[in-house]
């Protein structure tokens, strides 16, 4: 998240983004840059798409819910309770409504940038925009696998995969983009990012496309293609036969991981441009 935060370039706006998060309630605390930081503007921008992450330990402002979308990117079998797709926002939800999912949440937080309240409201809409524009580009992020018997009720976005190369198979996709948080690393990336000329080029055309259902529709079609491939459901699908409980680690082959990665920066560029398409549309 703060890859995409980092990579979104909009002059015309980024200086009101800074002025915003200036007043956000948890400023001083949240937001004390490390020692080095060259250009501290672009760190705070970076900082605020990770922001949710850290409010994760402050239950005044901890959403657990916000950061993914219920549904099935993929069944197998029929005993299964697929949770529904949310629906539009409800009636008179607020920044502090915990029980909202991914889209719901950016529609919120899109409607607190254009309204009237305070600056400090603004400020945590920010962060959260940074985030959850992140988060609908991680291919685990929109939906679960449901599968009779291990997964019925799903795998909590990839969650309950255990792998070699990490925790589990969500957690390796979130740390695609790198496991350092300085400013050095996250610059060398947004480079890189940029460097890919066609991605890129793709990437401002999709900037133009700003319904959150979209970019969920095209991160769950990933998750078909690149998430859940026949590595990884061979591995559920021999738990499932034996009764087993969990899934075995899955050791994911290097072709994996070379093409997980490259997916992962050619969403963070798409996830960028909308980032800073919405973020300008709301603050002009």
């Amino acid at each position: 998240r703060r890859t995409v935060a980092a990579t979104t370039t909009q002059p015309l706006t980024s200086g009101r983004v800074i002025e915003l998060l200036a007043k956000h309630p948890r400023f001083a605390e949240d937001f004390k840059p490390g020692p080095k930081i060259a250009d501290l503007d672009h760190w705070t921008i970076g900082r605020a798409g990770y922001w949710p992450d850290v409010a994760r330990s402050q239950p005044a402002f901890n959403r657990p819910n916000w950061h993914y979308q219920l549904g099935a990117t993929l069944t197998i079998g029929n005993n299964v309770q697929v949770h529904a797709t949310p629906g539009p926002l409800p009636d008179e939800s607020t920044l502090e409504t915990k029980d909202l999912h991914i889209t719901q949440a950016i529609e919120l937080c899109r409607e607190t940038l254009r309204g009237s309240g305070p600056d400090a409201d603004k400020a945590i809409a920010i962060c959260w925009l940074a985030h959850l524009v992140a988060d609908s580009h991680q291919p685990c992020h929109a939906g679960s696998l449901y599968v009779d018997g291990i997964f019925p009720e799903g795998d909590r976005g990839a969650n309950s995969i255990p792998t070699k190369q990490g925790r589990n198979l969500h957690a390796l996709w979130d740390g695609l983009l790198g496991g350092r948080y300085d400013a050095g690393d996250i610059a060398r990336r947004a480079k890189e990012i940029k460097g890919d000329k066609e991605s890129w080029n793709s990437a401002v055309a999709a900037g133009k496309t700003l319904e959150p259902l979209e970019w969920l529709r095209e991160s769950s079609d990933f998750g078909k293609s690149n998430v859940y491939t026949p590595e990884v459901l061979s591995s559920v699908e021999a738990a499932q036969r034996s009764g087993a409980e969990k899934v075995e680690v899955v050791d994911l082959p290097e072709s994996y991981l070379k093409a997980a990665g490259s997916l992962a920066q050619k969403r963070a560029a798409f996830a960028a441009h909308r980032l800073a398409a919405v973020l300008t549309e709301d603050l002009k």
